[in-house]
């Protein structure tokens, strides 16, 4: 995790934040409105909210194309982090312990973590059981369930009601 996060108002100009970026080396700030963090600037941001206004960088206010900063509790695990960063495209969450913005958690944090073991160790340290969420495409009535083999891999998903498997 990373806890030195440059911060900015969501009042600042994307100009102001860019030259904090640059000044400070950094890919990312947190966008701050009134002590708390709503938000997030990145150069993805500004590659897909802010050049597409084709407007001048010191027209328009942080706060206008900020991404929201998606959270994550502070005791929850690199395992669960990951996946919330893939299923939501972000390259970045805010780390937060009850209200308290204490840093984020980035793609390379975790890439970082990866890399001190094999990746399926990486994956499979934190044993957390798996969400059963994905519902049976044919039948509509159950949960898809997972199908293991001896070697504990996962073999299929199966409807327990209508036998569809993937």
């Amino acid at each position: 995790m990373s806890t030195n996060v440059v911060k900015v108002e969501v009042s600042a100009t994307v100009l102001d934040a860019c030259k904090i970026m640059n000044s400070k080396g950094v890919s990312g700030v947190a966008a701050f409105q009134g002590g708390k963090p709503i938000g997030m600037l990145t150069d993805r941001t500004l590659l897909r909210r802010f050049i597409p206004l084709n407007k001048r960088p010191d027209e328009v206010k942080v706060g206008e194309v900020a991404f929201p900063l998606l959270r994550i509790d502070a005791n929850a695990s690199t395992k669960v982090a990951a996946k919330k960063i893939v299923e939501n495209r972000f390259t970045r969450l805010g780390v937060f312990d009850n209200e308290k913005f204490l840093g984020w958690i980035t793609l390379t944090d975790l890439a970082k973590e990866a890399s001190k073991r094999n990746l399926k160790d990486a994956l499979l340290s934190h044993d957390e059981p798996e969400r059963r969420d994905v519902l049976c495409p044919n039948c509509k009535k159950a949960f898809l369930e997972k199908i293991v083999n001896v070697d504990g891999e996962v073999e299929r998903w199966q409807c327990p009601n209508c036998k569809y498997a993937l």
